[in-house]
This record gives structure tokens, sequence and C-alpha cells, in this order.
């Protein structure tokens, strides 16, 4: 799959959690997700197989930067484990992750400050 945009915070995130866990893999798509148990709002999960494998689902319905966030959420849980809640090590990974996406945005900012930088031409709008 071809992604046509330069700066898409998803494919930034997940190259986050490569670069700093390569080992690790999962699979990733869009859903909606009903409430839990609870009756509280789903936005993302992981789960994660008796094979071994993990999967990644982000709410479809949520805005762009809430789901960036949700799905750097979850990339954290794949990263730390099944038997790892919310605490100082999930906390960590959910960090680390965010400051490398970052590292990466400056990166790719400092090469491409906007889209007329990139063309050269004027904006529509």
């Amino acid at each position: 799959m071809t992604n046509p945009f330069i700066n898409d915070p998803f494919a930034m995130v997940y190259e986050a959690f490569k670069n700093l866990y390569p080992e690790k893999d999962c699979s990733c798509y869009f859903d909606a997700f009903d409430k839990n148990e609870e009756g509280d709002t789903v936005y993302g999960e992981t789960l994660f197989a008796d094979d071994g494998t993990m999967t990644v689902g982000v709410d479809v319905t949520l805005n762009l930067a809430n789901a960036v966030e949700i799905f750097a959420h979850e990339l954290a849980h794949v990263a730390v484990g099944s038997d790892v809640d919310h605490g100082e090590e999930w906390e960590r990974a959910f960090d680390a992750i965010f400051q490398e996406y970052n590292r990466i945005g400056e990166e790719l900012f400092d090469k491409h400050t906007s889209v007329k930088a990139l063309n050269g031409k004027t904006a529509h709008k």
C-alpha cells in the first residue's frame, strides 16, 4: 500500500514505535467500537492472541489528533506486553514513542517546512 502523505502522523508514530521496538510486530486497523462491559466508551484496543500475534485497533470516529494519540497509546501496550497495565513501564514506553515521534517530525519538517516549500506554488483555499 502506498501512502500519499509525506507527513502522515500514523506512519510517523508507527515508525517511532518500530525504531524503539524493532522486535515487536502487530497488525493495525481502524474500526468503530462499542462501549465496554462497564459502559465506558472504547477508543482503541490491543488484542494479544494465544499464538503471540498482536492487533491494534483505533476508533475510526476520532478526530485525527486524538486518533494518533490513541494509536501511540495502544502501541505502548504492544511494546510492554499483555501483563503490563498503565503503570510506570507502560508510561515510559508511551513517552518514548512520542519523543521519537517528535524527533521524526522535527527531522521531516526541517526538510519540508510547508506544502508551498515542496512545490513552490501558491496554496489553493
